[in-house]
């Protein structure tokens, strides 16, 4: 198999339409049809049922789709790598974060420019659940998260960023209507909230609102922060974030209130690997390192 079957192979199943993924790669849908029935006898089996009417992935076809998506994946970033590496760029760091610690990330990685430019920095924002299991596999050089989410990560040492909160998200058509201090007042309000696989946010979101007497009525789960804040814009519900996000976003119709209490207050934390084998990693743990400690 080649590379091109392989991209061939993804489009078809995500469009589960010959024609069309011939159209996104100007080629003709003859020329589609052969190159998945090439990749279909290297691989011994039969990715796609086909009618007169609509192709769909075979049980085989749903189970080898991932296993394509990472193997293009895996191959773009080599190529990448290797062109920097050509163009001079030798040093390579890998960092993880949460969308909320995007500001600490960014001072950092000025400081790590000005200073190194030709280091190469790949970045991944995650949700809690993304950055949890990555932490378990050792995904990544660096972590930009919350304490909790690194607890039991014996592979990482970490050092403390400063401290955040969660925050009441409402819409400021309502705001008038709600006491933080009478959290009765949210009755009349549906909650919206990170997916239930972010079991760092929703129990956060459970223990505030058991704290207070308040039982949610919670209507939906959205799997990114910035799909419950577009939520609670258009009127839909209101929600609980950690207090960076509103920055993020700032959607004209979102307000928030500050949660008084310890269980709404976050501690966030720059992590590395114990083990780092590059020069690249070390530099920029001693940059973030002096940017943290010089207020920067």
């Amino acid at each position: 198999m080649d590379t091109m079957q392989l991209k061939l192979f993804v489009s078809a199943a995500n469009t589960l339409n010959f024609s069309r993924t011939a159209e996104q790669f100007f080629i003709s849908q003859p020329a589609v049809t052969h190159s998945v029935k090439i990749l279909e006898a290297s691989l011994g089996v039969k990715l796609f049922n086909r009618t007169s009417r609509r192709i769909t992935l075979t049980a085989e076809g749903v189970e080898f789709l991932p296993y394509a998506v990472r193997a293009l994946e895996t191959l773009g970033s080599a190529e990448v790598r290797l062109q920097n590496m050509a163009q001079g760029r030798t040093g390579h760091i890998r960092i993880a974060a949460l969308s909320s610690l995007i500001y600490h990330l960014s001072d950092c990685l000025v400081a790590l420019h000005k200073q190194y430019p030709a280091i190469q920095v790949d970045i991944d924002l995650l949700e809690g659940t993304e950055l949890v299991n990555s932490v378990r596999k050792g995904s990544y050089d660096f972590y930009f998260s919350n304490a909790e989410m690194l607890a039991g990560a014996t592979s990482y040492t970490f050092t403390n960023i400063g401290h955040g909160q969660v925050e009441l998200f409402v819409n400021k058509a309502v705001a008038d209507k709600v006491d933080m201090n009478d959290w009765s007042t949210l009755k009349d309000y549906p909650l919206v909230s990170i997916s239930r696989s972010d079991a760092w946010l929703t129990g956060r979101i459970s223990r505030i609102c058991k704290n207070r007497g308040f039982q949610p009525n919670i209507i939906n789960y959205y799997n990114r922060a910035e799909a419950a804040i577009m939520s609670v814009n258009a009127g839909i519900g209101v929600a609980i974030l950690p207090k960076a996000t509103y920055r993020l976003y700032l959607l004209p119709d979102v307000v928030t209130f500050p949660i008084d209490g310890d269980d709404a207050k976050i501690d966030n934390v720059f992590a590395w690997k114990h083990e780092q084998s590059t020069t690249a990693c070390h530099i920029f743990r001693d940059v973030v390192i002096e940017a943290l400690t010089s207020g920067k």
